[in-house]
């Protein structure tokens, strides 16, 4: 009931926003990205292909983001649009006159097209901008159903004129994002991975410590944790056998986390633990051995600098999000519960059980399983 009344109230402030003047039409395109991290890494090596789209020829591109990752955005597209805005999600959520007037400043702008470029979209967020704008055009790909409610089923009908659909599934998220820009841009696409430009990347204001490995033992969700002492006894496993330098990463929400570790862990360590930006972080991975971490954002900055990544995943959303497939990162390493592990090996039981979040416990992953993925990574 109190979603309900949430929703509705929600409704009615974006009926508020859609009055007013607004600004002479001209040829404008408004991008809606409103996501999390990992989302971001793995779509905005597309960005500059909208752009030049022949479509959007003397459009002017503007661009609506998440401000958790808008220092990655400036890291590698800062100038490449006319306008951008930063959505503070929390705020949107709870702030009803910061919700009203950021979907305003949308509505006045007048834009000719909006392009909503999120496969699991969602009434409260992104799709709320997309009906604010009130564009003659709207361009989105065919939803799943993770951000919506059983009463919500419908909202978005009659919203866009133009929707991608791939009904095959999984289909990992990299992909998705392709040929949803071929798609838009009615040509292949010549993005063929996630890598970045690391020369972008800002340099440390530090020393790091050589050879280091990467832990981020925190998230930013209580059911993604694994224990602690697993984390130490796969850093001890690394520090024993090669001699490497723990460097403890994560954001201001992950201290307790991160704490817990170094508390336990006997050798040298380094905490850098809400001490970097995500541009600085990715420029910490760029230079590490390899990253241990649970499933978030980090295995995807990860990804992008070539980092070897060793992850612990529950099957959550199995084959969108990881594995990364072969051709687009070779030393990326999913570890899965051995439960996971047997249904997996069933395509169609993927389909009917792993589409969305699952609620198998991280920990039943052991340490050894995966200091065992190590081993075969470097032939120990």
């Amino acid at each position: 009931m109190l979603n309900r009344m949430k929703g509705f109230l929600y409704d009615c402030i974006g009926i508020m926003a859609r009055f007013g003047k607004r600004s002479q039409p001209v040829p404008k395109v408004l991008l809606v990205k409103t996501d999390e991290i990992g989302d971001f890494m793995l779509w905005h090596n597309f960005l500059d292909e909208l752009i030049s789209a022949d479509r959007f020829t003397n459009h002017e591109i503007h661009f609506c983001g998440n401000s958790g990752w808008k220092s990655l955005f400036d890291c590698f597209h800062k100038g490449t649009v006319t306008h951008t805005y930063w959505l503070q999600k929390p705020v949107f959520k709870r702030d009803m006159q910061y919700r009203y007037r950021f979907l305003q400043s949308i509505y006045r702008e007048n834009y000719s097209c909006v392009i909503n470029l999120q496969f699991s979209r969602d009434k409260t967020f992104d799709d709320a901008i997309v009906q604010a704008a009130k564009a003659p055009l709207n361009i989105g790909m065919v939803s799943n159903l993770e951000n919506v409610r059983t009463y919500q089923s419908g909202y978005d009908k009659g919203l866009y004129n133009e929707l991608f659909d791939h009904p095959e599934k999984p289909l990992f998220e990299f992909y998705r994002n392709r040929l949803f820009t071929e798609f838009i841009i009615r040509k292949s696409s010549l993005v063929k991975n996630t890598c970045i430009d690391t020369t972008l990347l800002p340099a440390l204001s530090f020393t790091s410590p050589k050879p280091y490995f990467v832990v981020f033992p925190g998230s930013r969700s209580a059911a993604r944790i694994w224990p602690a002492a697993f984390f130490i006894a796969t850093a001890h496993y690394l520090y024993d056998t090669f001699g490497w330098t723990a460097v403890v990463c994560g954001g201001p929400g992950d201290t307790v986390f991160s704490a817990a570790f170094l508390a336990g862990y006997q050798h040298p360590a380094v905490d850098l633990t809400a001490k970097t930006s995500l541009p600085e972080l990715m420029s910490v991975l760029h230079n590490a051995e390899c990253l241990l971490s649970v499933d978030t954002g980090s295995v995807h900055l990860a990804a992008a600098v070539g980092c070897t990544v060793f992850g612990v995943f529950n099957g959550s959303q199995y084959g969108r999000f990881a594995p990364y497939p072969k051709e687009t990162a070779d030393n990326f390493y999913a570890v899965y519960p051995d439960e996971v592990e047997k249904d997996i090996r069933d395509p169609q039981l993927v389909k009917e059980k792993y589409e969305y979040v699952v609620k198998q416990a991280y920990s039943h992953v052991l340490p050894e399983k995966l200091i065992q993925q190590i081993k075969q990574h470097y032939h120990q």
